[in-house]
């Protein structure tokens, strides 16, 4: 029997292929099994929120409701979603539903055992839109006497829907919902201090729970126990996979999945690294062909010298890779955290992504130049 890849990065884990999420876990199948409560979940993209939340709402056995944000066109469109993502209702219920649909909505049908919006879903009615549907699930949530969840991922994006004020918007639309936990979750470094600070609309209203990486000899372990069970019994480059992809779990599973595939095929002496240059300078090379060819020289500059591993603001680096001012570099560097192209941590700045350290670092200057016009 040929070898079959059993990692997937793609969609969020399923119960098969999610581990080691021993202490948070626990903590929010508990939470989605209350009511009334509000909580930020917190953690660098790519790091196993969305699997984290979806195995718990699992677990849980409640009814829980997920819209994402980033992809969402607007506030009403959020609030369509929303109800598409209810539960189909019980034949017993269905009145009941329907009473407290007249109570909150102007135009409304039943489909598929559901009540949706119909009319007018216009961006300048959004707001009002989203205070009737989760009204609604509030009132629909007392109804069957057990707590529903509301998950509104990627949160920060709530103000590119809604405006500047969007989050207190919110906040006044679900301080009085006793029946719904509400889950907000985001990977824009930020966020934690946009939503907690004291000038915040949500200060002190919030529990917190970070996801951060899963420790890194779990993870090796795991990953050479899932490739032996792929077909491969001789698997034993998880610690190689774990440290070239870095501490987002995402990364990981990524890497893990085309080293299988090197591997299987027995040719290369280290699939691991063949396996980078896969990721990052072919399946990868468009898009960062094309955010190279979105950056400033003064940024494009800085990712040479991290790369190089010199101190982005320092004189020796601002001379030798043609950056005018220390000022300038400082502003290249800030919009690139800004960005999320770059990452601070343990008090030094690094790439997000293992994957585009891999192609500025390969491609260089001149080369990486020249890649922004080939077709």
């Amino acid at each position: 029997m040929s070898p079959a890849n059993p990692f997937f990065f793609e969609s969020p884990s399923d119960r098969w292929s999610f581990t080691n999420r021993d202490e948070l876990l626990p903590a929010l199948v508990a939470l989605l099994r209350q009511r009334g409560r509000r909580l930020l979940i917190h953690g660098r993209r790519r790091m196993g929120k969305t699997s984290l939340i979806q195995n718990a709402a699992g677990k849980a056995g409640r009814v829980f409701l997920y819209v994402d944000l980033s992809t969402a066109a607007s506030l009403a469109d959020v609030a369509r979603r929303l109800l598409e993502t209810a539960p189909e209702e019980e034949k017993g219920m269905l009145a009941r539903a329907l009473a407290i649909a007249k109570k909150h909505f102007k135009s409304f049908a039943v489909t598929a055992g559901k009540v949706v919006l119909s009319g007018d879903f216009r961006q300048a009615e959004g707001e009002q839109t989203l205070e009737q549907v989760l009204g609604y699930i509030d009132e629909r949530a007392a109804l069957d006497d057990q707590p529903w969840t509301v998950c509104l991922d990627e949160f920060q994006d709530v103000r590119t829907l809604g405006g500047d004020r969007a989050d207190w918007k919110i906040r006044g639309i679900i301080q009085g919902h006793r029946h719904l936990n509400y889950i907000f979750t985001g990977s824009d470094h930020r966020l934690v201090k946009w939503m907690t600070e004291p000038t915040a609309a949500f200060f002190k209203q919030l529990q917190q729970m970070e996801v951060g990486p899963i420790d890194p000899a779990h993870l090796a372990r795991w990953i050479d126990r899932r490739a032996r069970t792929g077909g491969l019994p001789d698997a034993s480059f998880g610690a190689a996979v774990v440290a070239a992809a870095g501490p987002c779990t995402g990364d990981i599973v990524r890497l893990a999945k085309v080293t299988f595939d090197i591997a299987a095929k027995g040719r290369a002496a280290d699939p691991v690294a063949g396996a980078v240059d896969s990721i990052a300078l072919v399946e990868l090379n468009a898009e960062f062909v094309a955010r190279w060819a979105d950056l400033s020289v003064g940024q494009r500059s800085l990712l040479q010298a991290i790369v190089a591993g010199r101190p982005p603001t320092a004189a020796d680096t601002l001379r030798e890779y043609g950056i005018r001012t220390a000022s300038t570099a400082q502003s290249a560097l800030e919009r690139m955290l800004e960005k999320q192209i770059l990452i601070r941590e343990n008090d030094t700045v690094q790439f997000d992504s293992p994957f585009f350290r891999r192609w500025v670092g390969f491609n260089g200057g001149e080369s990486a130049a020249r890649l922004i016009t080939v077709n």
